[in-house]
């Protein structure tokens, strides 16, 4: 598969299986609430169950998705800021549904993670050829910010070429 296509296929990916535990979420919340972990194995077992991707590039995207939203509850939690300063850019430049539903995820998901502190407490990592949702990244070897107003595989630092990142916090 080239690159385009991997990127394409994974950055829709992204998107559906967040769209999907949007859903879910929405369904929930009149039952008992399911863990965050349970939402996202849904949205990936239909992934699967339609044919969209393999099992293995969905058990990706679903880690891909869980990083993101605990580290957007983690700035929630931790920082008491608004949601969009999390994405540390103009949120005018992202599409308007997808910030409504990467925000109605993250903050049930900040609700699930009071119970889960401990777990929320963990640094996410980023690394080069993941998928990551809109939000900024530093660079962990020179700080360099890299900005995503959209779902999108993580590139080598602009400059200086480092895999590994870090959710920008302000």
């Amino acid at each position: 598969m080239s690159d385009n296509n991997f990127e394409e296929k994974f950055t829709a990916a992204y998107d559906k299986m967040m769209e999907r535990i949007e859903h879910f979420f929405d369904d929930a919340e009149t039952n008992a609430a399911p863990t965050l972990r349970q939402r996202i194995e849904l949205a990936k077992l239909r992934a699967i169950e339609l044919r969209e991707m393999t099992s293995e590039e969905a058990d990706k995207i679903a880690y891909y998705v869980e990083r993101d939203l605990h580290d957007a509850a983690d700035y929630l939690e931790t920082t008491g800021k608004e949601f969009s300063t999390w994405f540390n850019f103009d949120l005018q430049l992202i599409e308007a549904r997808l910030y409504e539903m990467f925000a109605s995820v993250a903050d049930k998901t900040r609700l699930e993670l009071r119970q889960l502190a401990s777990q929320a407490q963990i640094a996410q990592q980023y690394y080069t050829g993941e998928i990551t949702g809109i939000g900024s990244l530093i660079c962990e070897s020179c700080g360099t910010e890299m900005h995503f107003k959209k779902t999108g595989r993580i590139p080598p630092c602009p400059k200086c070429r480092h895999t590994e990142f870090r959710r920008q916090a302000k």
